[in-house]
């Protein structure tokens, strides 16, 4: 009989507060393996630099968030960092494992390490911590590998982050894609890596009432309206969905941006632009007509998943990133680089209402088969098969 997970250890150094609500999918797969009957502890090492040079708060070293299902501890241990940089022979990044690490092993020394298995989420710092501990504690270790680049591996090269995850149980890929960019740099055996693909919390993320929800956040009720959710930044495309958006005239298409950062939009037409509390999402993503994200890089993104769960039609990245999640039954693909397709997309779907029904049920279709609960079952199940 394989043995069952029923105390896990989670490790993000990113985890969503009160103030910050970073990363909240980590949150929401923790909330439903708690759900499930797993007991749940996370560790989030808070780096006192990062604080003090953003002039953010610290969260409490431990504190705990109510659910239905019973009570999240979370330990946010302090520790030092340093710029992530190369002098030479020196990379800072060696001395940013090492207190991270430090911290983690410091909470599980005076907690006791009573678990059945430990899970970082992402390669570096958490995943190699996970690593760590499981080499020190002897606990099975996993991690979650959900990046978009290559950008937690670079911090310490390939080889070195190979040899620091040799021992490591088992991985929880996002994508096909990102299982295949493991493998081409020979970072764990295949045998390790299952692909589960990102998913949503379906009580949160559903189709709303178009109307009401436009009157609730003061939208024209007979506007054409484009959604994008995301950082603006480069990668996300903000800005080339804005250009686009001039393309077919934003007297035509209006929009609605969420997210923050220096690369937003420039367009005519703007309903809503800025940050958005994480409830509000789905409301105003049943608001629109089409969700449209030209990203360059993606692990598996959210923000498309609980789109398509609010009933939108997709406009995204032909790139393989995507493979997993939207096909021709939900999305029109595109090259992101490209603004004239990305306008071409967003015109046809405005004048033709019969495919944006049609990929809308695809959406709703697709979505249900990436609900959380499903998600999480999936990878306990891998993960004990791995004890």
């Amino acid at each position: 009989m394989k043995k069952k997970i029923k105390r896990i250890c989670i490790i993000a150094d990113a985890y969503p507060t009160e103030t910050n609500p970073r990363n909240p999918f980590i949150e929401q797969l923790v909330v439903t393996f708690k759900d499930m009957g797993i007991d749940c502890t996370v560790l989030n090492p808070v780096s006192i630099t990062k604080a003090l040079v953003r002039n953010s708060g610290l969260s409490p070293k431990r504190w705990s968030k109510n659910i239905e299902s019973g009570v999240v501890e979370i330990y946010s241990p302090r520790y030092l960092t340093f710029s992530s940089k190369k002098y030479g022979p020196i990379n800072t990044n060696v001395l940013n494992l090492f207190f991270f690490q430090r911290s983690c092993l410091k909470v599980l020394k005076e907690i006791g390490s009573n678990f059945d298995a430990v899970y970082g989420h992402f390669i570096f710092p958490s995943g190699i911590s996970a690593a760590k501990i499981s080499q020190e504690l002897n606990i099975p270790a996993f991690f979650a590998y959900g990046e978009n680049t290559n950008y937690t591996i670079d911090y310490l090269g390939i080889d070195r982050t190979r040899n620091l995850l040799k021992d490591i149980r088992g991985v929880i890929s996002v994508s096909s894609a990102n299982k295949s960019n493991l493998l081409e740099q020979n970072i764990v055996e295949e045998d390790k890596i299952g692909v589960f693909p990102n998913s949503i919390n379906n009580k949160l993320f559903y189709k709303r009432n178009k109307i009401e929800m436009r009157k609730k956040y003061g939208l024209p009720a007979d506007a054409f309206i484009v959604v994008f959710v995301g950082r603006f930044i480069e990668i996300k495309g903000a800005d080339r969905l804005s250009k686009a958006i001039e393309m077919v005239g934003s007297d035509t298409v209006k929009s609605i941006f969420i997210g923050f950062g220096h690369v937003g939009p420039s367009c005519g037409g703007i309903l809503l632009e800025g940050k958005q509390p994480h409830e509000n999402i789905p409301e105003l993503l049943s608001a629109a007509d089409i969700f449209v994200l030209p990203t360059l890089a993606e692990g598996c993104c959210n923000a498309i998943i609980e789109a398509m769960a609010c009933g939108l039609p997709i406009v995204s990245s032909n790139r393989s990133f995507n493979d997993d999640i939207i096909d021709e039954t939900c999305s029109i693909r595109i090259d992101p680089m490209n603004i004239d397709e990305v306008a071409d997309s967003i015109k046809l779907l405005y004048k033709n209402k019969g495919l944006r029904d049609k990929l809308s049920n695809g959406s709703l279709k697709k979505a249900r088969s990436l609900n959380i609960e499903e998600r999480a079952k999936n990878i306990i199940d891998f993960m004990e098969s791995k004890l």
